[in-house]
């Protein structure tokens, strides 16, 4: 249910890979198809522009920010906060129940993150708090990324999986004593695992220009599964995007 739009690049090319962060300025735009799980829901779209910088010490990756700790050839610690673009607004889902929930707003995270980069593949552990006090929630990932490189297009394959505490699996999917009696739908407040899995394709034509697109299936598991906001055991996002480097 992530709308990555404002968030995309943070798993393809820059904080992953950092291709097109180095020595340089980078702008561009970026935009998302998010299909989400929750029951008679319409899809979201959304766009906004793209600005990069990263001088191996701090850096701005669009909607996040961060300071390095460690940046070498294969070890990364950085401390980051970052735009997380979840949200639901009762009005978007054409189900009476549903309509009488409350909105679920976007949050700012924060925390660290590590990444070791291996023959195999690079492996990243991640763990955020929301510093808005919207969901009160933590939120941890774990996940590898790996890369095949071709003459002008670079394929990376993704794997991971995100763990949601009570509060913010709650936050995003639960109904609450108060909602249940207004909607009729039973009550439910659990954590939560998420496994997932992406592709991302960067096309490089010229040097300084690379044109992306990801998509990625997420998986609802255990009790996430049996939320009753929602009617479907997975949902894709869709982004792409355009950026140039200066």
């Amino acid at each position: 249910m992530q709308s990555l739009f404002k968030n995309a690049l943070c798993c393809i090319l820059l904080c992953h890979t950092s291709l097109a962060l180095a020595d340089g300025i980078t702008l561009g735009a970026q935009g998302e198809a998010n299909f989400t799980p929750y029951r008679q829901y319409k899809t979201q779209y959304s766009g906004i522009p793209y600005i990069g910088y990263d001088n191996s010490h701090v850096y701005i990756d669009g909607t996040e920010v961060g300071a390095y700790f460690i940046n070498n050839d294969t070890d990364q610690l950085k401390a980051r906060w970052w735009y997380l673009d979840n949200e639901f607004d009762p009005g978007k889902s054409s189900d009476s129940a549903l309509r009488q929930l409350r909105s679920r707003h976007s949050t700012m995270m924060g925390g660290l993150s590590y990444q070791k980069i291996t023959p195999v593949g690079a492996f990243r552990a991640e763990f955020s708090a929301d510093t808005l006090d919207n969901s009160r929630g933590l939120l941890g990932t774990v996940a590898w990324l790996g890369q095949v490189s071709l003459t002008q297009v670079d394929i990376y394959p993704q794997a991971g999986v995100d763990w949601l505490n009570k509060q913010q699996a709650s936050y995003y999917y639960g109904v609450t004593e108060r909602e249940s009696v207004r909607s009729g739908l039973p009550g439910w407040a659990h954590q939560g695992v998420t496994p997932w899995l992406a592709v991302a394709f960067d096309w490089h034509p010229v040097k300084p220009l690379h044109i992306y697109l990801q998509p990625k299936l997420t998986f609802l598991t255990g009790a996430l599964r049996d939320s009753p906001m929602t009617d479907q055991n997975y949902y894709w996002v869709l982004s792409s995007g355009v950026t140039w480097t200066f």
